[in-house]
C-alpha cells in the first residue's frame, strides 16, 4: 500500500514539475505590439499615463487601454508588478528602450547657490491706467 502511494506521488511530482517548467516558457512567450512595447518603456521608466501620451502623440485614453492589455497580457494587477514582472521576463532579451522624448534637447547649466538669478523688473501699473493705455 505504501509502495502505491510513493509511486503516484512520484507520477505527481512529475507532472507538477512538468507545469511548472511550461509555466516558465509560457510567460516569455508574451507578444507585444509596437505601441503596447513603446508605452511598456514608458512604464519602465516611470512616466504618468498624460505623459506617455504626451510623448507618443496619444491621447490618454489610448494610453490607458494599452497599459489594461498589458496588465491583461503579463497577468498582474498592478503598474508595479507589470513593471517588475515585464523587466523579470525580458531582462537580457530586450535592447535599451528609446527614449520618449520629442525634440531637441538643451544642456543647462548648473544652478549654484552662488549663480544670480536672472529676474525681470516687475512694474505694478494700476487698473485704471492699463484701461486708459488700451
Amino acid at each position: 500500500m505504501v509502495q502505491a502511494e510513493d509511486e503516484i506521488l512520484d507520477g505527481l511530482n512529475e507532472k507538477a514539475n512538468k507545469l511548472l517548467e511550461a509555466g516558465k516558457s509560457v510567460g516569455s512567450q508574451v507578444k507585444l505590439t509596437r505601441r503596447e512595447d513603446e508605452v511598456l518603456s514608458g512604464l519602465m521608466n516611470s512616466l504618468a499615463n498624460k505623459e506617455i501620451a504626451a510623448n507618443l502623440n496619444l491621447s490618454e485614453r489610448t494610453v490607458k487601454f494599452h497599459v489594461s492589455s498589458l496588465l491583461a497580457k503579463f497577468r498582474v494587477r498592478g503598474r508595479m508588478e507589470l513593471v517588475r514582472e515585464a523587466s523579470r521576463l525580458t531582462a537580457g532579451a530586450m535592447p535599451m528602450p528609446m527614449p520618449l522624448t520629442t525634440g531637441d534637447t538643451r544642456a543647462f547649466p548648473p544652478v549654484s547657490k552662488s549663480y544670480p538669478m536672472a529676474r525681470r523688473p516687475v512694474t505694478v501699473v494700476p487698473l485704471a491706467k492699463r484701461q486708459l493705455m488700451a
